[in-house]
């Protein structure tokens, strides 16, 4: 993975020149002090076909880098998690299907992360 350094302008430390991960998709115009700088990708979601709503899209999995934040500034993964759908039978089975499926694009996500973090910490 490789980066490109670009230039991010905040209220409270002028233009930040920071290094911009390949797999960035985040739009930085919003990133007012640096520490809310936050290097964002692409998200994988988990999809269930659910009788009530037909295919949902959950649990979607992503990157984010925040390279000043006090607290970690390592590459994470993330998962959003929220809402209640029901199931009959069959869905539930599919549900299980997907998630085992979802579980190796976990994994694969854990192996991407580890490669990141072993090449400095960093989102490159």
């Amino acid at each position: 993975m490789s980066a490109r350094t670009i230039t991010i302008p905040t209220a409270d430390r002028g233009d930040v020149q920071v290094s911009e991960p390949d797999w960035c998709t985040a739009d930085h115009t919003g990133e007012a002090y640096r520490e809310d700088i936050e290097h964002s990708g692409a998200e994988t979601h988990l999809v269930v076909f659910t009788p009530c709503h037909g295919p949902v899209r959950t649990l979607p999995v992503g990157y984010v880098w925040r390279p000043f934040s006090p607290t970690n500034n390592q590459v994470i993964a993330t998962i959003h998690m929220d809402e209640w759908h029901e199931f009959d039978p069959p869905a539930l089975h599919r549900a299980a299907d997907a998630l085992i499926e979802h579980a190796a694009t976990l994994r694969v996500y854990a192996r991407q992360l580890a490669a990141m973090r072993a090449h400095g910490g960093e989102g490159q």
